[in-house]
C-alpha cells in the first residue's frame, strides 16, 4: 500500500465519489442539480468523523507545541518529538484506519449514518437498494477510494 497524504479535500472527494458511484449504479436517482448540495450534505454529515493524515499532522503539531518545554528539556531531536507525539495520537485511532484515513467511528456506522440519510433526504428521488446492500456498497466504495484515482 501505498502511503498517501491525505486531505479536507480528499475526504470531500471521497463523499463526492460515494454519491456518483451510487448513482451510476442505479442504487439511487437524484436531481442533477442537486447532486452538489446532496454531496455537501453527506460532507457535512460524515467529514467530521474522518480524520486525514493532514489532521494527524496539524493535532501532533500542536500537542509538540504544547508540550514545547518539556520537550526542550530532553535529548530527543524534533523529529523524534514529532514522530513520538504522533504516535501517541495515532494511537488513539485504534484499528479504524484505511488508506490514510482515520475513522471517528466504524466504517460501517458511517454507512449507515449515509444509508439514513439517503433514506430521508428530500433532495434523493429514490432508493433502490435493500438497507443491507446500501450499507455494503457505502462500506465498499470508501474501502477502495483512492483520491489519486478521483482527480
Amino acid at each position: 500500500m501505498l502511503n498517501r497524504s491525505t486531505t479536507r479535500e480528499s475526504v470531500r472527494l471521497l463523499c463526492k465519489s460515494m454519491i456518483t458511484r451510487l448513482e451510476n449504479q442505479k442504487s439511487i436517482s437524484l436531481p442533477v442539480r442537486l447532486r452538489q448540495i446532496i454531496q455537501d450534505e453527506v460532507y457535512n454529515m460524515v467529514g467530521p468523523y474522518i480524520l486525514t493524515e493532514e489532521d494527524l499532522r496539524d493535532r501532533t503539531l500542536a500537542k509538540m507545541g504544547a508540550k514545547a518545554e518539556t520537550l526542550q528539556d530532553s535529548k530527543f531531536s524534533e523529529s523524534d518529538q514529532y514522530k513520538a507525539a504522533r504516535a501517541v495520537i495515532r494511537g488513539t485511532f485504534g484499528d479504524d484506519e484505511l488508506n490514510g484515513y482515520y475513522f471517528q467511528k466504524p466504517i460501517k456506522v458511517i454507512a449507515e449514518t449515509i444509508r439514513q440519510y439517503l433514506m430521508r433526504s428530500s433532495h434523493i428521488d429514490d432508493v433502490y437498494e435493500t438497507d443491507e446492500d446500501l450499507d455494503r456498497m457505502i462500506v465498499d466504495i470508501i474501502k477502495k477510494f483512492d483520491a489519486a484515482a478521483a482527480h
